[in-house]
């Protein structure tokens, strides 16, 4: 069975969010365009590909025009390609909109980070103040961003959540952002996190190189058994679906297993930082 394209996936996402808001069912919507209920279903959870003929008649009849017909067109245009940049999008909720979906379809997801508290086990407060802090967030776009950044969240409280192990650089944990009491509480956040079944945390010591020195990414392995890896910056988003690349990624993480300490280990460092008076003590 061929894997899912990521743009299948968010091609179908969408239709089906835009025939949900007309209020159509997939045998009334299918119909339109001569299709079976069963052939719209497929389109819809990226399982089959998207004629571009057939995408646009969706498009007339759910009264999608201007600037967002243009972007599914394309789209359905370049539906069967892996690997997606995604430059063209200025809004950061379109941006996270694809890792928003992916994540909901995950069984697994592995993360590294090594610059700050991966977004997924973020509080509240320090998201909001990484994102003040860096100035390069404009202040009114501050609250929304926090809001599409926690809707990220919803996964883990999923009544058959995903497994996610999270692998943290040991320097994540001394960085002081939002001031002493946030670090605080976003490390017994972690520690608390880290007590569910279906969470691992696991501090890489900051001793010696490792892998994650490249950038932080984000490995997610679909129910389907399909498997994607983010990638993020400051204006796109890169989705890597060939198996070359997915394979290095996987090596990667192999090496950071190998030289993270154990989960106990690390959930015991955590809670001791967060115990101290000052988080920017070497715990040591």
């Amino acid at each position: 069975m061929v894997d899912m394209t990521v743009r299948a996936e968010e091609l179908g996402g969408q239709l089906r969010t835009l025939r949900t808001r007309a209020g159509l069912s997939l045998e009334v919507a299918g119909g339109h365009i001569a299709a079976s209920a069963a052939k719209l279903s497929r389109m819809e959870t990226g399982k089959s590909g998207c004629a571009v003929e057939d995408v646009a008649g969706l498009l007339a009849v759910y009264q999608c025009a201007g600037r967002r017909r243009a972007e599914l067109l394309a789209l359905a245009r370049e539906v069967d390609r892996r690997g997606w940049w995604q430059r063209g999008r200025p809004a950061f909720a379109q941006r996270q909109r694809t890792l928003v979906n992916l994540e909901s379809k995950a069984d697994l997801i592995i993360s590294f980070e090594g610059m700050n508290v991966p977004g997924l086990l973020q509080t509240g407060e320090y998201t909001r103040a990484l994102m003040t802090e860096c100035k390069l967030v404009p202040h009114d776009e501050v609250e929304g961003r926090m809001a599409t950044r926690m809707n990220r969240h919803g996964v883990l409280l999923k009544p058959h959540p995903p497994r996610l192990v999270a692998f943290i650089n040991e320097l994540v944990l001394h960085q002081v952002i939002g001031g002493d009491d946030v670090v605080r509480r976003q490390l017994d956040h972690l520690a608390e996190l880290a007590q569910r079944p279906n969470l691992i945390v696991r501090v890489v010591p900051n001793v010696g190189a490792n892998p994650g020195l490249n950038g932080g990414f984000e490995l997610i392995r679909r129910s389907s058994g399909g498997k994607v890896v983010f990638l993020e910056n400051l204006t796109s988003s890169l989705f890597l679906e060939e198996r070359e690349e997915i394979e290095a990624y996987e090596a990667a993480i192999r090496t950071l297993a190998a030289r993270a300490l154990t989960a106990e280990e690390s959930v015991r460092l955590i809670t001791r930082l967060a115990m101290r008076p000052d988080p920017e003590v070497d715990a040591q």
